[in-house]
């Protein structure tokens, strides 16, 4: 199981010529595969509009279903060729797609899938998650390797998690993989003891995982309003996480061995709109894994990395009031410590954390959330390290410290630009 594998039904659906903005070098050119284009969504279907039945006889996806049901088996909704392997082979107009950083989960390898109904297009967005349509469809499914060095191999698939975007909004469906021929229904959660896995420090780790009730979901997903004034309605909306273009704007190894950016892909394939002409112009967080060489990173490097580290595992709650005009906050955004990757830095380190008093809880001997070149007296450090539930953050989603993601922080904290917080710090 290949996470940057996608299947040749999704290849064979259009051919285009591209030559990526990214690691260009590595990219076919023109020359190299031919002119004639067509969309990636040619002959996948779309809903009807008609109430769903989870045993239709459907080819292909079973839109209906999913825009009205709530099936019991994953397999219902026919979203993979295969009903027994949702890392591969999705059904016709199924694309597969990654992310250059990943919300940290327990050390599974994720494999991510985007099913948009054929005719229907993604809208970019500068800064926020892309504008997927009515219809649209998210997979994840989560393995857990038994050695992160070895991501594909040996693998135990735990879960199969659904963004459905339907008319009413969006929802999230959790599937738990109890047999290897199908994933069944968990909307309440499920708890899986004695897991282990080798992480990239060469550590054993047991820990129990926690296949999240559908309740969950909103926790995460949910953006609530950063209220303008005494009259502002506004509720609170559920969006993805992950796919922004940001994280997107990266080089795709697809089934043939070719080379593409997947935000050119996807606007070649006649699926995104309204990607810049300037595409130089698009925002690229960096690209950090379990194997990046922290030690060997420059500063500037560090800053990055931690920067979309801390958007990608925080900010969908710590954030607040940088996309005008919908000024949407996360539920933690009225902390102070608001991390989104396109917030400036110099402009306000406090909002970084820095000298900045913890506002819930807190912690005897951590002052405050960050101290520039005291990791540890730093609160924020702190609650990505323990594993305590009281004190942990994020805190639905992990069950144990991610050691290179907490190195990362850790050495962005030593080599902050010195502040004075308090006399004796």
């Amino acid at each position: 199981m290949n996470p940057f594998k996608a299947t040749m039904a999704t290849i064979i659906l259009f051919s285009f010529a591209l030559t990526s903005c990214v690691d260009s070098g590595d990219a076919r050119s023109d020359n190299d595969i031919g002119n004639e284009s067509r969309a990636i969504t040619a002959g996948a279907g779309s809903p009807s509009g008609e109430k769903g039945d989870c045993n239709a006889n459907t080819t292909g996806v079973n839109w209906d279903a999913l825009m009205t049901e709530t099936c019991r088996n994953l397999s219902d909704y026919k979203l993979f060729t295969q009903a027994n392997d949702p890392t591969s082979g999705p059904s016709q107009g199924g694309l597969p797609y990654d992310l250059t950083t990943s919300l940290f989960s327990d050390y599974t390898s994720k494999y991510r899938f985007v099913f948009v109904p054929e005719g229907e297009t993604v809208g970019y967005s500068e800064s926020e998650v892309l504008e997927f349509p009515v219809g649209t469809v998210i997979t994840k499914t989560f393995a857990l390797p038994a050695n992160t060095a070895l991501r594909g191999d040996d693998e135990l698939v735990i879960e199969t998690r659904l963004l459905i975007h339907r008319h009413e909004g969006w929802i999230g469906i959790p599937y738990y993989w109890d047999s290897d021929s199908d994933a069944t229904l968990a909307i309440a959660g499920k708890r899986l003891e004695g897991l282990s896995t080798i992480n990239n420090q060469g550590q054993r780790i047991e820990f129990d995982y926690s296949v999240p009730q559908a309740a969950d979901c909103t926790s995460c997903h949910s953006i609530v309003p950063n209220l303008t004034g005494p009259n502002d309605s506004r509720k609170q909306i559920f969006l993805p996480i992950g796919p922004k273009a940001r994280y997107l704007n990266t080089n795709f190894t697809y089934d043939d061995g070719t080379l593409y950016n997947q935000l050119q892909y996807w606007e070649k394939g006649k699926l995104l709109k309204d990607l810049p002409v300037d595409f130089q112009s698009v925002e690229r967080a960096p690209e950090f894994t379990d194997q990046t060489p922290i030690d060997s990173l420059t500063n500037s490097e560090v800053n990055n990395m931690a920067r979309a580290y801390l958007d990608m595992n925080c900010a969908h709650c710590h954030r607040t009031g940088l996309t005008l005009p919908l000024n949407y906050a996360g539920p933690a955004g009225s902390s102070g410590l608001q991390l989104e990757y396109n917030r400036s830095y110099a402009e306000a380190p406090s909002k970084f954390g820095v000298c900045k008093q913890p506002i819930a809880g807190g912690k005897e001997g951590y002052p405050y959330d960050v101290i520039p070149g005291n990791a540890d007296a730093s609160y924020l450090l702190f609650r990505v390290e323990t594993n305590d539930s009281r004190h942990r953050m994020p805190e639905l989603g992990r069950n144990i410290k991610h050691y290179e993601g907490a190195l990362l922080l850790r050495r962005w904290i030593v080599q902050l630009p010195s502040a004075h917080c308090s006399p004796g710090d």
